[in-house]
């Protein structure tokens, strides 16, 4: 076994003893990547959320649709509200912070699975 398909198969065996988990997908690599890996160890147990908003690019919400459909996942659209957060418009250097807070905490409001992010 290659150290790619040990580590593959170690992340496969974490996800199966998490339990129902909630992935947050930004559409970049690695939260595709978790995604798929996820979807195919537990797909019952696998919710996908995506932000929809004016700071995600709008090929990024495709590229997550995209892979949502052709993988048959569960995918919850929402909106993180990050703009109505004055520490984020504010634009600091750990705006990233505020960003994800915003997302996480949202992503709370609609389930009660634990949330895996692959940033």
């Amino acid at each position: 076994m290659s150290a790619t398909e040990h580590a593959l198969h170690r992340l496969e065996q974490t996800l199966r003893q998490i339990g129902p988990m909630a992935i947050a997908v930004s559409g970049g690599v690695d939260s595709l990547t978790l995604a798929h890996v996820a979807h195919r160890s537990v797909p019952a147990n696998s919710t996908m959320f995506h932000a929809v908003s004016p700071a995600v690019p709008g090929d990024a919400t495709a590229r997550v649709k995209r892979h949502a459909e052709q993988a048959g996942w569960q995918l919850q659209l929402i909106n993180a509200g990050e703009y109505a957060d004055p520490d984020y418009r504010r634009n600091p250097v750990n705006r990233c912070f505020y960003c994800k807070t915003n997302l996480y905490a949202t992503i709370a409001q609609h389930t009660q699975q634990c949330m895996v992010s692959g940033a």
